[in-house]
Order: C-alpha cells, then structure tokens, then sequence
C-alpha cells in the first residue's frame, strides 16, 4: 500500500494548478447627461440674455450665424467604469444627417463642401454660469465632406485616460470649427444632440478599458 500512496502523492505534486481567470476588457458606451448650442463672439449689449441664446433643442449648432458663432458642449458620465481601470480606446460619435446652419433662418441642406470639427475640453463644470465657457487645448479633430449622412468619430482616448486613471476633472466636450473655418455667417453642421427623436442618431461616447 505504501506505494500507492508515494503514486497518489506524485500526482498531487505534479497536477497542473487551474489558471487564474485573467481579467476581460470591457466596453462601456454611453450617451450624454446634458448637451447644449452655446453662443460665442456675441455683443455683450443689454439684450445678451434675448439674441444670445442657448440652443437645448434636438440638435447640436456648429458653425457662425449672421451675429454669433456656435459651439456645442456634451457631458458624459464615466462614473459607471471602475476606478483603476486601464483605458484602451475611447471614441466620440455623432451622426450628421445633411442639415447646417441657415443665418437668417433655423436650418437648411449643407452646401457640399468640407468641414473641420476640433474637440476641446471645457475647463470649468458649470456652463450657464459665464457667457463663454473656457477650453482647454485641441485633443482631436474630424475633417469631413458634407455630402451623404454618415456618422462622424473623434478619438478621444488620451482626454478619457486622464479623467479615468489620473482623476481629472471631467467637465465635459466642446465642438467647434477649427480656427481657419470659424466665423460670422459661415454655417456648419446641425447635428443631431440626445433629444433627437431618432435614437440611432444621438451622440455616443464608446470606452474600451481593462477593468482592475
């Protein structure tokens, strides 16, 4: 018998211990918790408050009116990915369905032609509280032909690792276009913001991450 136990215990010591589950990376893809038009480069005259409006309507203005200049902010909330997760890819999207901007009017079919759209980071987490809210540097930019409806994308990733592993502020995103295309009476895109009523339309922010 002793040598069916020395057999037993060889087979303990040689088994192959069962691999440790490693971690599955994960995607989270969420829409925005508010999303607004604010107005830029207004007079700042008496009537501010009546022709510099904020735009929370169905859609998202980028682009100069005959005496402001767009630009559209979103939030998206990360609060939902672990803290000590690593962030892989991150992906800002929005749909453009073939309407711009019309001064004079509310909107119109875009001329074919190109737009550029930067993204910045807004600094500061309160949007209504000045008329101008600051952004922070260019952290992506998208250069399209407004022809056929098509969904546009910025890579986001270095803003998201930020906020999600080194604890920066997210107060949110800014679109506008890019500095050789922004003026009066210019368009731009209307593109569709989280009130749309086609959901397949509204913005999305797509993170890839581990989680810890």
């Amino acid at each position: 018998m002793k040598w069916i136990a020395l057999l037993t215990l060889a087979a303990l010591v040689v088994a192959p211990v069962p691999a440790r589950a490693q971690p599955q990376a994960a995607v989270q893809r969420v829409g925005p918790s508010a999303d607004v038009a604010l107005p830029f480069w207004c007079d700042w005259g008496y009537d501010w408050e009546e022709r510099c409006w904020r735009d929370f309507s169905d859609r998202l203005s980028v682009g100069g009116d005959e005496d402001k200049v767009w630009r559209s902010a979103l939030h998206f909330p990360l609060g939902a990915i672990p803290p000590g997760s690593i962030v892989f890819d991150a992906t800002l999207s929005l749909s453009f369905d073939g309407v711009c901007l019309a001064p004079r009017k509310t909107e119109r079919l875009c001329p074919a032609r190109n737009y550029t759209i930067d993204v910045h980071p807004i600094v500061g987490g309160d949007w209504l509280r000045e008329r101008e809210v600051e952004i922070g540097p260019l952290v992506a930019r998208t250069r399209f032909w407004a022809g056929p409806p098509q969904r546009l994308a910025w890579d986001v990733t270095d803003l998201v690792v930020e906020w999600v592993e080194s604890g920066a502020p997210n107060d949110g995103l800014l679109l506008k276009l890019a500095d050789a295309e922004e003026d009066f009476l210019v368009s731009g895109p209307r593109l569709p913001s989280s009130e749309f009523a086609n959901a397949g339309l509204r913005p999305t922010l797509e993170v890839t991450y581990l989680p810890p």
